[in-house]
């Protein structure tokens, strides 16, 4: 059996980890911080992990987070104007939200509960190389050290900076919906979005602002929620009230506020896809998973189901033997792109300037529940989802087979 490294502890490294684990190949996973500190720190992001990657959970045996409470159950779209376009569509699957100080280091404990090794290492090039040696393949899903291995891959990064300036942060005082769904609010401005968020002290909820630069959203992210937490909640609160007047309605402006300080993320995020694999100067193949490879806008919401869904893919590559060279790179950048560029081509298309063929889906759907749903679902399925948006003739096809009762989904 091989014996791999895993240089990263987000949701890639911990699904590459005890899949492999569950095939009986040995790996020791490198991660940045202990999950003590990864608990008490800051929020690492806002992730809604969907049926899927739920799925995926389950059969590694960390389905911890199964309660009907939380769960998510459809999206609430609102674009306000002329036509005016609001639907509730169905998840045919439940999706959930967990606050990653929570899911990280619970996943952590059951890989080591099962006999998993954990080291701390900073993830850079120089200590990834020089812990290279101890194993057959190194791979990196750890962010922060892509840029000094994996080349950007120009053809496949179309953008050189963000498309929307980016505030999260985790807020009490918002009631909750039953059954709960994802609140998605299109303004001329950008994007609002709202979901219940389980956190190691219950629940509460994740509101993010994805503000076009220069538009009446983008003020937010230069707020200094440290210095003014108070401050930051009424500004954040007049542009709900202003933008997102339905998700308003489900505010008390008493109780709203930070769930804890410091519980928000402000910045932007330049999407792109860096080269999926590199020769490591002490002749070890690394290869790179989840952020270190491709890096998502999180409009779309499926940058921890995409680590998720590539990381079993590769512990399949991994199970499948073989020597772990320069061709086994090669095939797993092949197979990974596959699962990848779909996603990629989708969140792409949605930061980009307005599609019509994406708003002739949303005023059918307004029209139509069987839309409604179809596009929702889709978000469990982003092949299905890149099939029905990549075009103006795809996005016609799919509504007219979606209209005449051709399919479901």
């Amino acid at each position: 059996m091989p014996d791999i490294a895993i240089v990263g502890a987000g949701i890639s490294g911990l699904h590459l980890a005890l899949r492999l684990q569950q095939a009986g190949v040995t790996t020791t996973l490198y991660a940045e911080r202990t999950s003590e500190e990864v608990a008490a720190g800051r929020p690492l992001h806002l992730p809604v992990r969907f049926g899927r990657t739920r799925q995926r959970e389950r059969e590694l045996g960390v389905a911890h987070w199964e309660g009907r409470e939380n769960g998510t159950y459809g999206v609430n779209l609102v674009a306000g104007g002329e036509p005016d376009i609001r639907f509730l569509g169905r998840l045919d699957e439940p999706a959930s939200g967990v606050d990653f100080r929570l899911y990280l280091p619970r996943l952590t404990a059951d890989y080591l509960e099962r006999g998993g090794r954990v080291e701390v290492l900073k993830p850079e090039p120089a200590e990834i190389d020089r812990i290279a040696p101890r194993h057959d393949l190194v791979v990196v899903a750890a962010g922060r050290a892509a840029t000094g291995l994996f080349a950007r891959d120009e053809a496949r990064s179309p953008y050189r900076t963000p498309q929307r300036v980016l505030t999260a942060g985790l807020l009490r005082g918002i009631a909750p919906v039953d059954p709960g769904h994802i609140h998605f609010q299109v303004t001329e401005g950008g994007e609002i979005f709202s979901t219940r968020i389980l956190t190691a002290d219950g629940p509460v909820h994740g509101v993010v602002v994805e503000a076009l630069p220069g538009g009446p959203l983008e003020r937010l992210a230069a707020f200094d929620h440290l210095a003014d937490p108070a401050g930051f909640a009424a500004e954040l609160l007049g542009l709900i009230e202003k933008y997102a007047p339905d998700l308003r309605q489900r505010v008390d402006a008493r109780e709203f506020g930070l769930a804890k300080p410091g519980d928000a993320l402000q910045g932007g995020i330049t999407p792109v896809v860096r080269e999926s694999w590199t020769v490591l100067p002490s002749g070890r193949v690394a290869l790179a998973l989840g952020d270190a490879w491709v890096v998502n806008d999180p409009l779309t919401g499926q940058g921890a189901n995409l680590g998720s869904r590539s990381a079993f893919e590769l512990a399949d590559l991994i199970g499948e033997g073989g020597p772990l060279d320069e061709d086994f790179a090669r095939r797993a950048a092949a197979r990974l792109w596959r699962i990848a560029e779909p996603v990629v081509g989708w969140s792409n298309l949605n930061i980009g300037p307005p599609a019509e063929h994406l708003g002739q889906i949303f005023v059918t759907a307004t029209e139509d529940q069987r839309v409604a749903d179809a596009f929702v679902r889709n978000f469990n399925d982003p092949e299905a989802m890149w099939e029905a948006v990549k075009s103006p003739e795809a996005t016609a096809s799919w509504l007219k087979r979606i209209t005449e009762g051709e399919e479901t989904g």
